[in-house]
């Protein structure tokens, strides 16, 4: 064999002793032992996730709500200027000690990933940027997914606005291809002031962003709302029902104009007149429930 290799014999001496050298070097070292631990773990560790994560989906199947909602390693402090607007918020005020400091965080975590910009000359300050905040947050407080991904930017006008995307006179409008939403300031206040019963333009074009959201994401907080009025809409396909809503004239006509305005307007009434729909609707009123896991309102 050698010879057809044409070997001399100190070649072939250093050719054994390379073949020995190699032979003594540890097959695994402690880079690949390390890489392999890794490896290892991050395997596993996505396979548990969507282990739970399927086990969570059957648990919302039955239990219609998630394992937990809040859950966080530290919680944020808003700084005692902020805090103080968060001190005059009824709902805020009406929240036991613990979810006092979740809403808090919440609140602290939104505006730390939220651009606010004022148009037209408005300038935004903390009141406003608090405003709106409070009100995200109250929307999404049932959630445990509450940084909506497609919203990363709020806009305030003075007034009503030219919509650049709708070619019309705006007062509020969801822009998803931007993730912006844009508000009137003015009427933005009016629902906030409670002005205007059952009606709510921050309400209104929030819900157009959590439903969105619930389209293009499939986490558990997304399911729950997207799943849930899908079964509204079945429960809506009743038409009898759908007269008896149209009679008592509790959601006002723009919610006809598709699916998404109907939803939008549905949960203006539900966070503007609970125990109004609950009387009148109290089937459609436990839907929301469900959609939002928003239970504050049953004490």
């Amino acid at each position: 064999m050698f010879s057809r290799l044409n070997l001399d014999r100190p070649f072939l001496n250093l050719y054994i002793t390379t073949l020995l050298s190699f032979e003594e070097v540890p097959t695994n070292s402690i880079l690949q032992n390390v890489i392999g631990v890794f490896l290892t773990a991050t395997i596993v560790s996505i396979c548990v996730y969507y282990v739970l994560r399927y086990l969570e989906s059957i648990y919302v199947k039955y239990k219609k709500k998630p394992y937990f909602i809040h859950f966080y390693p530290t919680l944020k402090k808003l700084p005692a200027n902020l805090q103080a607007f968060l001190d005059e918020n009824d709902f805020y005020t009406s929240l036991g000690k613990k979810r006092k400091r979740y809403f808090s965080h919440r609140t602290f975590r939104f505006l730390e990933k939220t651009h606010f910009v004022g148009r037209e000359g408005l300038v935004v300050d903390d009141f406003m940027r608090m405003q709106v905040s409070i009100m995200v947050i109250q929307l999404t407080f049932g959630m445990r997914h509450y940084l909506l991904e497609h919203l990363n930017t709020i806009v305030l006008y003075p007034t009503s606005f030219y919509s650049i995307l709708n070619q019309t006179e705006n007062i509020g409008e969801f822009n998803p291809r931007s993730k912006a939403l844009a508000l009137s300031w003015k009427d933005f206040q009016k629902g906030n002031m409670h002005q205007d019963k059952g009606k709510s333009l921050g309400i209104h074009e929030i819900t157009h962003a959590i439903h969105y959201n619930s389209i293009k994401n499939n986490n558990i907080s997304c399911e729950i709302f997207y799943d849930t009025f899908l079964e509204l809409e079945q429960y809506l396909g009743d038409e009898e029902i759908r007269k008896n809503i149209v009679d008592t004239r509790i959601l006002r006509d723009y919610a006809y104009t598709d699916k998404f305005e109907f939803i939008a307007v549905l949960v203006e009434v539900f966070m503007e007149s609970p125990m109004e729909l609950k009387e009148k609707f109290p089937e459609i009123y436990y839907y929301v429930v469900q959609m939002l896991n928003f239970k504050y309102f049953e004490k």
